[in-house]
């Protein structure tokens, strides 16, 4: 199934999929309290983010198409595990958070215009269901997609916006990160990676990437609640992206007291440095 999106990243330029900056504290919340099940949600969302904005959930080089339950078991779950269903079925959790669609109307090409949106170039999906019958491709992807009951989820944060965005991060990029599909197939790739690996790498990256050195001092409690997860999982997780040189911390020492400012450590000062 990576030949899937090896080939988004051999046929185009910079490939890349950007996702609001909200999201992490939204599924923290509303997912599950379960650091592993939230990850998973945010990894299953770079994924079919990137399958729907570069068409690809049917592959016509390869002649195979990717379902739930490929996902599944791209991201570390076995293709039977029902405890993660609730979070991708239709009218599951993304569903109901309005951040996904589950719809058998997949894209199979995007058609850019002159026309632009906050200068970003417009374009429009090209869906199975508006080709003819008669169309030699609607054939082609028809004898790929064995499964007649086959559905996809479209990322809605991209294509109609989420909350008070009025466009999805297609053309509204403002309090988004950007996640190429190299750095999703270097991550995912990694067999010492997990989803939590993936959810906190593209975290710090959204909370540094941009400001001088693209450093900045994040305190742990802010961390913690926004992505629901505990101290020690934090720093065990943090820790391999050290390791890795995908991170550098400064680490800070504790404050000397004084009457209005009681004992407490400085925010740490994370430096991302990426794949």
């Amino acid at each position: 199934m990576l030949t899937h999106f090896e080939n988004i990243d051999k046929f185009h330029e910079n490939a890349s999929i950007r996702i609001p900056n909200e999201i992490f504290s939204d599924l923290s919340k509303s997912v599950s309290t379960n650091i592993q099940q939230s990850s998973f949600a945010y990894v299953y969302l770079l994924t079919i983010g990137i399958l729907y904005k570069y068409t690809n959930f049917v592959d016509l080089n390869n002649g195979t198409y990717i379902q739930n339950s490929d996902i599944k078991e791209l991201l570390g779950y076995n293709r039977k595990t029902k405890t993660i269903d609730r979070i991708i079925k239709k009218d599951g959790v993304l569903d109901e958070l309005g951040l996904t669609l589950t719809t058998s109307q997949y894209p199979i090409r995007f058609e850019k215009y002159h026309e632009k949106i906050n200068n970003i170039q417009f374009g429009e999906f090209t869906l199975i269901g508006e080709l003819e019958e008669s169309d030699i491709q609607f054939s082609t992807y028809r004898n790929i997609v064995k499964n007649r009951n086959y559905s996809v989820k479209e990322p809605l944060f991209l294509t109609s916006g989420y909350k008070d965005s009025e466009y999805g991060t297609l053309y509204s990029i403002e309090k988004t990160h950007r996640i190429l599909v190299s750095e999703y197939l270097t991550l995912i790739k990694d067999e010492d990676l997990d989803n939590i690996d993936i959810m906190l790498y593209s975290y710090l990256k959204s909370r540094c990437k941009g400001y001088g050195n693209n450093a900045k001092d994040i305190p742990l409690l802010r961390i913690t609640k926004e992505l629901g997860i505990k101290n020690d999982a934090f720093y065990s997780h943090l820790k391999k992206l050290e390791t890795k040189n995908f991170i550098e911390v400064n680490h800070k020492n504790w404050r000397m007291p004084n009457v209005r400012n009681p004992v407490q450590m400085d925010a740490n000062e994370y430096v991302f440095k990426g794949v």
